[in-house]
């Protein structure tokens, strides 16, 4: 399938930019720990950035554990139900992702695009949109992860027919 394709591209620029901003975030708190208690030079936008780089962080992170299954999840209804039900409620359950990852990206698209003039604390240059992109952007991958598994999930269903 196309889109499994092209997300399979999208997970390898998403782990490059995971570590990318777990190695800033790590970069970031030994700076700040360097310059606070050895140099005795505090910098304030070092505590700042790692605050950005960790909400960057787990927000990508989140799209990842999506399209690779891993979050945390109840399965309650899943192991109560066998066969085809289940397939039915696992369907279901992505689709309710998906009305709340749409709800997310039509809330945070503005929200980003509106605060890119706001500067932040202690680098008023740099626009707090630039944080807040982190919202959309996840938001948007895990849409289109959340159709691949749509898709997959309904093929499966339709397909085999079985249990």
């Amino acid at each position: 399938m196309v889109l499994t394709a092209v997300n399979d591209k999208i997970i390898k620029v998403l782990n490059v930019a995971i570590v990318g901003a777990m190695v800033l975030l790590t970069l970031c708190i030994a700076l700040q720990i360097l310059n606070r208690f050895i140099f005795k030079i505090p910098m304030t936008w070092t505590e700042e950035f790692a605050k950005y780089f960790f909400v960057w962080l787990g927000m990508l992170g989140s799209a990842k554990a999506f399209r690779e299954h891993s979050h945390i999840f109840v399965d309650l209804i899943e192991v109560a139900v066998k066969g085809r039900v289940s397939k039915y409620c696992a369907l279901f359950s992505d689709l309710f992702c998906m009305v709340f990852f749409i709800s997310l990206l039509w809330v945070s698209l503005p929200w980003a695009i509106n605060n890119f003039d706001t500067g932040t604390e202690s680098i008023p240059e740099w626009g707090l949109g630039y944080f807040y992109l982190c919202m959309p952007i996840s938001a948007a991958l895990m849409i289109l992860f959340g159709i691949e598994n749509i898709v997959l999930r309904t093929k499966a269903l339709f397909a085999g027919g079985g249990n």
